[in-house]
């Protein structure tokens, strides 16, 4: 290869020094027929002047004579005057001829002219001096002499500068000629020169050709034969100038899509946001080459882990030219490298964390990214139902959609399939490739197929958490569309989480039910102490006035010691109730039951106390309001609910009422015009033992073992309750219950996680 490349160098300057030496000759020539063509141009240029000025002279001598005649023939007392500018443009004329033409015979030319027209402008004021009619014939015969020499003399001249610019035509006329043969002589050199240069290159160079040809197929083949690795080339901008064929099936953007575009594409949003790209070419430009790994992105939006390889190219003169850039997809092997490094840290989770709903939403939010780009956490509430705990996805506005999608059609019972199966079966499920059809099926209305289509499910898998027999919930994980696959190895990793994660949720709920019990031994012994130590005080009072003869107070004495037995027998219902929550076990006697003759019984009940409390109780019943339930049950729920808005409406109005919402549902209110409830607390108040401290003093507000009861009767009953509070203008609790609720008898959690959103 060295050979013929020396002696194609060889030849080249060869050939090139030839091609140097003849067109300077060539330039040379050209130029010495460029000047003299052009003096002779000049001198050309210099005769038209000069025949141009002669014509000038003659005009204004005939300007003079026309203007003289005119003069004469009005008597003559205006001749000098009339004359005078025409006489001036002629010596004009003749001035500037003296000084252009310069040779002995033009000068007497010029000389003679200007001398008669002399004797012209004399023999005209001669005209005018002798008034008799014999002089003025001879000096008009003197006139018409002079005029004659001037014309004469004019004629000579004029005629020696046309003889002169036609001899300066004709050899004008003669370089043009010359000047074509030169340029037809350089024509046929040129042409001469560029066949030969034409058949070296083809003798010499041809070999050299074919050899570069073949080399940059090869090249070619070999570029667009990586398929594992993205090789794309940069400008100094930082765009792409080149893409193969292993980029377009890694990233997914064809040649025409992407060229001309920034590299901060392939970047995730928050990388590209802070300047991650920029910061990157500018290492790469200063150390000349930058090995680094991290999430890049595909055109979908979809992310895989990259080991990427920057290096700068320069020139000969070391100035930048731009960047290659090779990157290989190494998703697979991160992910077996992270499949141990995931089990740790969820082992870490799992001994760290006491909240067993948080326990498995961390371990939702560790399958993101390394092992889908979307998973969905559902937990199965005491009720029967599943209801979403935790949804995370690569793509911020993906993960919106599926919330969006989750709120608005939440789960239900058969819905959607794969989820109940799993939950049903306690097996998982793999769906390598998600079909169009199984994503219309699973959607309710169309406007929920739109919100799933935005996700983008390519592959989906479900995995319960299962601990023992005992099926908790299950994760939805999955990968956007034309992005990677689930497998095997996928599925057995997440089954192993999710066998740790809902051990540790049972673990979890145990130690906190464990201390939750410890807890209630304390709250009631406290709640407990409280009014039977009023109710022996009051005993005592009411002996000693019974002695004493005091029947009014014998009487008040009782009505108190009644309320607080009232009250002791409140707190036993509640510790009997919340017994039997924490057992699992909520099993309905449902049967038919006025919900508005129940509330009238509640009230009458309660009427003394709310006297007591300073409170207008007041009864608001739409009649026919029967349904299918559980009367024991929902009259601890009205119960509470009035007792929880006396205590905290104290010396206010409070107001109960049951209507009909549908057809299918009723409603029962209750509301207290008290201090309020704040905000922050409002999402609290239906857990267990909480307290809300804004209202009145720890002890007389006890703990939140009352709305914690009822939610859960309330959701056993296949019903919802809500609070709705101003601060300083009182809180009113909502129950809708359906008239045919499903019965439920659960022996799973006992306390259901609350929706985000």
């Amino acid at each position: 290869m060295a050979g013929p490349r020396r002696l194609a160098q060889e030849d080249g300057w060869g050939l090139g020094a030839s091609l140097v030496v003849a067109f300077v000759l060539l330039a040379m020539a050209v130029g010495a027929l460029l000047t003299t063509r052009g003096s002779v141009q000049s001198r050309v240029m210099e005769r038209s002047l000069d025949l141009q000025e002669v014509g000038q002279l003659g005009r204004a001598f005939s300007d003079k004579v026309s203007l003289a005649n005119s003069a004469l023939l009005a008597g003559g007392q205006s001749l000098a005057e009339d004359t005078a500018r025409a006489r001036q443009r002629f010596l004009d004329t003749e001035e500037r001829l003296r000084t252009r033409l310069t040779s002995a015979d033009d000068q007497a030319l010029v000389e003679e002219v200007r001398a008669a027209e002399q004797a012209h402008d004399t023999a005209l004021h001669a005209l005018l001096n002798h008034p008799t009619p014999g002089e003025q014939t001879l000096a008009r015969q003197r006139l018409a002499r002079a005029h004659g020499r001037v014309r004469e003399a004019q004629a000579q001249l004029e005629q020696k500068v046309l003889a002169r610019l036609a001899r300066e035509n004709q050899a004008a006329l003669l370089t043009d000629r010359w000047e074509t043969a030169l340029l037809l002589v350089a024509s046929l050199l040129g042409l001469g020169l560029a066949s030969a240069l034409a058949w070296v290159l083809h003798r010499r160079l041809n070999p050299l050709r074919r050899e570069a040809a073949a080399s940059a197929h090869r090249f070619q083949a070999l570029v667009e034969g990586v398929r594992d690795y993205a090789l794309v080339l940069l400008d100094a901008r930082g765009r792409v100038a080149s893409w193969n064929p292993g980029a377009e099936r890694i990233k997914g953007w064809s040649e025409a899509e992407i060229l001309g575009r920034p590299s901060s594409v392939f970047y995730t949003s928050e990388e590209a946001a802070t300047g991650v790209p920029e910061r990157e070419l500018a290492r790469a430009l200063r150390e000349g080459r930058l090995r680094t790994e991290g999430w890049r992105q595909r055109k979908d939006g979809s992310r895989f882990w990259a080991e990427v390889s920057i290096t700068a190219l320069r020139d000969e003169g070391g100035m930048p030219q731009g960047f290659s850039v090779v990157t290989r997809d190494i998703t697979e092997q991160r992910r077996n490298e992270r499949m141990q490094e995931l089990l740790a840290e969820a082992g870490r989770v799992f001994h760290q964390s006491l909240d067993p709903d948080l326990t498995a939403a961390e371990v939702a939010r560790l399958l993101v990214p390394e092992v889908a780009d979307g998973c969905i956490l559902y937990l199965l509430t005491p009720a029967g139902e599943l209801r979403p705990r935790a949804v995370t996805h690569v793509q911020p506005e993906r993960e919106a959609s599926l919330w969006e999608a989750l709120r608005r059609f939440p789960p239900r019972a058969g819905m959607p399939p794969a989820v109940w199966e799993v939950m049903r079966t306690g097996r998982s499920r793999l769906d390598v490739e998600v079909e169009t059809q199984d994503v219309e099926d699973s959607a309710e209305t169309d406007e929920h197929l739109v919100l799933i289509e935005r996700v983008a499910i390519g592959s989906s898998m479900v995995v319960p958490l299962r601990a023992g027999r005992e099926t908790l919930g299950a994760f939805v994980l999955m990968t956007a569309r034309g992005h990677r696959r689930f497998t095997q190895a996928d599925q057995v990793l997440v089954e192993e989480l999710a066998g740790r994660a809902a051990l540790a949720l049972v673990n979890t709920r145990l130690l906190r039910e464990a201390r939750e019990a410890v807890d209630l031994i304390a709250v009631t012994a406290h709640d407990l102490g409280n009014p039977l130590h009023a109710l022996q005080l009051l005993l005592s009072k009411v002996q000693r006035a019974q002695g004493a003869g005091r029947d009014e107070d014998v009487r008040q004495g009782l009505v108190a010691a009644r309320g607080q037995a009232q009250r002791l027998g409140q707190l036993l219902h509640n510790l009997l109730d919340l017994s039997r929550l924490s057992s699992g076990k909520r099993a309905l006697d449902a049967a038919p039951v006025d919900l508005g003759e129940l509330a009238r019984e509640v009230v009458e009940r309660f009427a003394e106390a709310a006297a007591q409390a300073g409170c207008d109780l007041k009864l608001e019943v739409e009649p026919g309001q029967v349904g299918q339930w559980d009367r024991i049950r929902l009259d601890r729920v009205v119960t509470n609910l009035l007792s929880n808005a006396l205590k905290f409406g104290r010396g206010h109005p409070v107001t109960v009422s049951v209507s009909a919402l549908d057809v299918e549902h009723t409603r029962l209110r209750v509301r207290d015009e008290g201090v309020g409830i704040a905000p922050e607390a409002q999402r609290r108040v239906f857990e267990r033992f909480e307290r809300e401290r804004t209202r009145k003093a720890e002890a007389e507000a006890g703990y939140g073992l009352g709305l914690y009861i009822a939610r859960q009767l309330v959701e056993a009953h296949g019903g919802v309750i809500r609070l709705e509070s101003v601060p300083g203008r009182g809180a009113t609790f909502t129950v809708d219950l359906p008239r045919m609720p499903r019965p439920v008898e659960e022996t799973s959690m006992a306390e259901a996680p609350p929706l985000q959103q």
